[in-house]
């Protein structure tokens, strides 16, 4: 064989070589790509919620075990608006909804959950369907922290907060001197209450819906403290994992749909016991009132 006829054979097994390795790159990155949120919805035609309990937001039958509240009937007509199936897939706790959302288990976490800055290091949120004040409360009787919630930032003090939720990350940040009794991801709002009233702490940080429902059953147990303006106010949204924006935005467009047809107003109405405790969000456009 002639030597040019050897050079030109091997030439040709290195680009073979070169662009079957390129083809099986190829092959083997595609393989690896990962089914987006708003793909694998759309294979399955289901929304898989996870959700925590917190009424009036999300409601669990004791004995039936059936789900309800306003975000629960929210949830439902956005996906009766989208054409697709909601499926209450599990319950999960406050601090670990996102390595729920990141790993796949579940595609929403359905709760009404609170945006922070915190929390969007790992999650992504909806547009609020309402909006919700938070106030520091303590026993009926104990008015030291009145008009004065720097007090509460002493050892001597103690905070009830549930692990990974909101009340704890105020504690942390606001009141970092003051101790704090960490309950279950999975408690809930009345059992820092009870706690509070019990004199197993001295304040909680919540809503007043949640308190509202706690001094039904439990009068005179609870006030709150006198202050000027609300500790925290947040929106109730769905979180979604990071970078799911295609999902997200499906998710904003049905949310906006319901906002302006009036669903969600006769569902905050429906479970709103206590008036004034869901704010509404205000419309994002002008009426023109010649027109009427």
């Amino acid at each position: 064989m002639k030597p040019s006829s050897s050079i030109g054979l091997v030439a040709i097994a290195l680009v073979a070589g070169w662009l079957g390795n390129g083809y099986l790159n190829t092959k083997t990155t595609t393989a690896a790509v990962k089914e987006t949120t708003y793909d694998r919805v759309m294979r399955t035609q289901t929304i898989r919620c996870g959700y925590a309990l917190w009424a009036p937001l999300m409601i669990k039958d004791p004995n039936t075990g059936v789900l309800s509240g306003s975000i629960h009937d929210y949830m439902e007509a956005l996906g009766h608006a989208l054409n697709l199936k909601i499926e209450w897939a599990e319950e999960t706790g406050w601090g670990d909804f996102p390595a729920a959302l990141e790993s796949g288990r579940i595609d929403t976490f359905c709760a009404g959950v609170w945006p922070n800055a915190s929390r969007a290091r790992q999650a992504d949120f909806t547009q609020p369907i309402s909006y919700q004040t938070m106030y520091a409360y303590g026993r009926s009787d104990d008015r030291r922290f009145d008009d004065n919630l720097t007090a509460i930032n002493n050892p001597s003090v103690t905070i009830t907060a549930l692990d990974g939720e909101v009340a704890a990350l105020i504690a942390s940040t606001d009141f970092p001197k003051a101790k704090t009794l960490q309950m279950s991801q999975l408690a809930t709002g009345a059992e820092t209450l009870t706690a509070t009233a019990a004199g197993k702490a001295d304040v909680t940080f919540t809503d007043p819906a949640t308190v509202a429902q706690f001094e039904a059953n439990n009068p005179g147990k609870i006030r709150r403290i006198t202050t000027k303006t609300p500790l925290r106010i947040f929106g109730n949204t769905i979180a979604v994992a990071r970078k799911q924006e295609e999902f997200r935005q499906m998710l904003n467009s049905a949310t906006q749909e319901l906002l302006f047809n009036g669903q969600i107003e006769k569902i905050l109405a429906k479970y709103e016991q206590y008036p004034g405790t869901f704010l509404r969000v205000a419309p994002n456009y002008l009426v023109d009132e010649r027109a009427n």
